[in-house]
């Protein structure tokens, strides 16, 4: 239904394009640049879906990469009519080659998908071989011709050696399209282009010459607007040209004298580019402008130690800003041998990575053999080695080296602050153990949660409530036994000593020369912290008053950290705290002074603010800078714990406080000796909320006019809860979780990992739907005939029976689970959700929870079929006890 929507779309247009696909087997075969035809060809048709004027229509036809020997393998991939190039680009990196070459009825095909108002169009053939089908493409020209239908067919030939372009050159000459060779997925790229181009007009005063400017953006992307200018190379002559708007062309037609001229686009602060280009009177062609646009702002700090071969490795960064390539952006990770000219170069492994503003824990396949190798992150195509954004060369060893910096003692509960070189696996774990094993799993933390990413801040590692003698164990993944360990170092958990006063007596004057524009610094009388210049590593401190973790270098001293208001009564504002070294001259550096102008010296943008220090070429200076760079977090003001006793339960958020009530009072339980279901397994009969109890939780459901309340409670531990469609909620930005039977909220300050466990149990399961459909482990369809809704869907995934809204909209969830068990929603006619697409129907397909990949999103959206909107509301029914028998056993036969 969405195809034949688009083509009602397309059919109002005057012109279309439709752009066949060679999928056949051969397309495997390797280029000299080192890659397969259709790795190329997916990169390249990527940066031609988002370079393509969006406002003309389009459609794509592949051939030969659904079944080996057919030659009626031809698919409508999309039919024409305005794409999403981000989308549609998506769906052919699915095409897997595999078949014939059908070339003569891929073309009657395409011929079929033009609308019949159009008053022109184009054909744009992209193939790497020959008819194998019998067919003869020269005589399905020759009629196209004959018929005086006004369609260019142009020919991309890539791959193909000079005599067989001349064998299918025939296409495009009878139908007065362009024959195109390639190589190599430059010039397939320059062959898109130019099949996109519109026709360049005839000059009209003489001695000039008609052109179409354009650009050729890079690996950044391309603006929305451009403007062109021109000076002349001998006489100096400017003249300004127009602006390119692209939502409304792809070219700007402009005419220009003979000479030699260099032509200019700008779009500000997105980028720019030039080319000088000889000019000839009479002459009309296309000019692309070689652009350079704006990429994301990267922190990405070098790795320290060595990683472990043949495992995920990890690699935290952080966007700062996004540049053109919004929404994500196509890039990588690649691992490349040590002397690699540019990113493909004998590329041993690649993964993508988002560029969207926010931290991640960036993860890329480490090589199986030990040794050094070049890591570069990078916009994903091929560029000179000297052009990536960030590359670093890397230690891979079978077992490397691991060293923990923390505190000898933190108090019982507290967070243990962390430092770690080496090893870096994404299934390592960070743990705290006591007489030879982990303690609790309360007190294990993977490092792919350590680090800040795009799901929420880092997991903290919380020393246990037991005083004692305890170990701070780094522990490799996928390794059993002892040998999995790879580093210990003593943990005392109790009464933390105060700091030693003598520790904080360093020799030198106090107050020093501190740089060299004349400013005067010193440690002053406030002093808080020491780390001894003989120490072994960096001294890592946590100071409770602010929430700020951060590591001193050897001998280096700091004052007080502060976290003051910007305004009376205003909110706490980032932490301040200055840095010395105990040398002479005295070096400093600040984390978010009060006043700082860049004639002092740089700042360096961090997690906890801004890193400033005065202008230094001391090696000293920056090392300590670089170990205060890694190690300075800010946690947060610090907050209490929320209180143990509950709000009453009329405000939807817990138990009467002052209530006795025994937990076998409670209508749902899952106790060890008192489960209310034998699998835990919950049902509310007046509400429809079904849901799975964790272990150790009880449960009660209310029914109000918005539908179910209901509140969790844990029995055991630390007594926690989480509270469904709760009225009012403290913290309504943090801890609340989208279900498909509503907002489930809980109180993050007491997160761990058992609690986390528990909300992700109840957030999988709970519904108020019913179940229409469950996929295993393939691609399934699912059908309801009675409400005209049908579609496919992913591995593991599911969909729940319609209901129709008061708009008469039917609304649904799909919901799914990753491999790491963590639940998904798509919501059809859904409130709220993210990266929403309009689909048939006057229907809206949203992501409500992150984990979703563009894959499984577009095989739901694409595939979906849904009835029309009744000029009126039509009854709700969301059972299957509210359908008839007849649909009933129409379901039954369908799935």
């Amino acid at each position: 239904m969405t195809l034949i929507l688009a083509a009602m779309t397309a059919s109002a247009q005057d012109s279309g394009t439709v752009l066949v696909l060679d999928g056949s087997g051969s397309m495997w075969a390797e280029l000299p640049e080192g890659r397969s035809r259709i790795e190329v060809a997916r990169d390249v048709l990527a940066d031609f879906l988002s370079a393509r004027d969006p406002a003309k229509p389009l459609g794509v036809i592949a051939y030969g990469h659904n079944r080996r020997g057919d030659c009626s393998d031809i698919e409508t991939i999309a039919a024409v009519g305005v794409q999403d190039g981000h989308a549609l680009s998506q769906r052919l990196r699915a095409l897997m080659p595999r078949g014939k070459t059908p070339l003569a009825d891929a073309l009657r095909r395409a011929v079929s998908e033009i609308p019949s108002t159009a008053e022109q169009a184009d054909i744009v053939l992209v193939t790497d071989g020959l008819e194998t089908c019998g067919g003869d493409p020269c005589a399905v020209a020759a009629e196209l011709a004959a018929s005086g239908i006004p369609i260019r067919a142009h020919v991309v030939g890539f791959g193909l050696t000079e005599a067989e372009v001349q064998q299918i050159a025939c296409v495009a000459d009878q139908t007065g399209g362009l024959i195109l060779a390639t190589q190599s997925g430059a010039e397939l790229s320059d062959a898109l282009l130019r099949t996109a181009s519109a026709p360049v007009a005839e000059p009209v005063q003489p001695g000039t010459a008609s052109l179409n400017l354009s650009i050729r953006a890079d690996i950044a992307g391309r603006p929305d607007q451009v403007a062109f200018r021109a000076v002349n190379e001998a006489t100096g002559a400017a003249q300004d040209l127009g602006i390119l708007d692209f939502t409304i062309s792809s070219v700007l037609p402009v005419e220009l004298a003979e000479g030699t001229w260099r032509i200019t686009a700008d779009a500000g602060d997105q980028g720019n580019g030039e080319i000088v280009s000889a000019i000839i009177a009479d002459e009309n062609t296309t000019i692309y402008v070689p652009f350079r646009g704006l990429l994301p702002s990267l922190d990405m700090p070098a790795p320290t130690g060595a990683f472990r071969a043949g495992v995920n490795g990890l690699m935290p960064y952080r966007i700062l800003a996004e540049g053109l390539a919004t929404g994500g952006g196509d890039f990588v990770f690649s691992v490349l041998p040590v002397d690699a000219t540019d990113t493909f170069d004998r590329r041993i492994d690649y993964a993508s990575q988002d560029s969207r503003e926010g931290d991640y824990a960036g993860q890329f396949r480490t090589p199986a053999e030990p040794g050094e190798y070049l890591l570069v992150f990078h916009r994903n195509a091929q560029m000179p080695i000297d052009d990536v954004m960030k590359r670093f060369v890397i230690t891979v060893q079978t077992r490397p080296e691991v060293r923990l910096i923390a505190p000898p003692a933190v108090e019982p509960g507290a967070r243990v602050p962390v430092t770690i070189t080496g090893g870096m696996g994404t299934d390592d774990r960070v743990e705290i153990w006591r007489d030879g094993a982990l303690y609790s799993w309360d007190q294990s933390v993977y490092l792919r949660e350590f680090f800040d990413n795009a799901y929420g801040p880092a997991k903290p590692l919380l020393a246990p409530a037991e005083p004692g003698d305890y170990e701070l164990v780094y522990v490799f993944g996928g390794i059993d036994g002892p040998s999995a360990v790879a580093v210990r170092l003593p943990l005392m958990v109790g009464e933390v000593p105060d700091l030693d006063e003598a520790a904080l007596v360093v020799p030198g004057p106090k107050v020093q020369q501190a740089e060299a524009d004349g400013a005067k610094q010193a440690p002053g009388d406030d002093l808080a912290y020491a780390c001894a210049a003989d120490a072994m590593v960096p001294c890592l401190f946590e100071d409770a008053a602010t929430g700020l973790v951060f590591a001193l270098p050897q001998g280096w001293i700091s004052d007080q950290p502060t976290r003051e208001a910007a305004t009376a009564g205003g909110q706490p504002g980032p932490v301040r705290i200055n840095f010395f070294s105990t040398g002479d001259p005295v070096k400093t550096v600040a984390l978010n002074p009060r006043q700082w102008t860049t004639l002092n010296g740089p700042c360096l943008d961090i997690q906890a603010g801004a890193l400033c220090h005065f202008t230094s070429d001391s090696d000293a200076l920056a090392r300590a800078i670089d170990i205060l760079n890694r190690a300075i977090r800010d946690m947060g003001p610090p907050a209490s714990r929320a209180p143990a006793t509950q709000p009453a339960p009329d405000d939807g958020t817990g138990e009467d406080a002052g209530s006795t009530r025994a937990w076998a009072d409670y209508p749902f339980r899952c106790l060890p000796d008192d489960k209310t279901h034998p699998i835990c397994e919950m049902h509310h009969a007046p509400s429809g909320l079904t849901f799975f109890l964790p272990e150790n939780w009880v449960a009660e459901v209310h029914l109000d006019d918005a539908g179910p309340r209901a509140n969790f409670y844990e029995v055991s531990g630390d007594a926690r809860s989480a509270h469904l469609n709760p009225v009012t909620w403290p913290t309504p930005d943090s801890g609340c979780f989208v279900t498909r039977a509503g907002p489930l909220c809980t109180d993050m300050t007491g997160i761990d990992d058992t609690l986390s466990k528990a909300m992700t149990l109840l957030r999988r399961y709970m519904t108020t739907g019913e179940v229409l459909r469950n996929c295993g482990n393939e691609t399934c369809s699912f059908a309801l005939p009675a409400q005209e809704f049908t579609g496919r869907l992913p591995p593991r995934w599911g969909v729940e029976v319609g209901r129709y809204r008061l708009d008469g909209r039917l609304s649904s969830w799909f919901f799914g689970i990753t491999p790491d068990f963590e639940p998904t929603l798509i919501g059809l006619n859904q409130a709220g959700g993210d990266n929403c697409r309009d689909i048939a129907q006057e229907a809206t397909l949203c992501e409500h929870t992150p984990y979703i990949s563009s894959e499984e999103f577009d095989l739901i959206a694409s595939s979906l079929s849904l009835p029309g909107v009744p000029a009126r509301p039509v009854p709700q029914f969301g059972t299957l006890d509210e359908i008839d028998k007849k649909a009933l056993s129409e379901i039954l036969e369908w799935n």
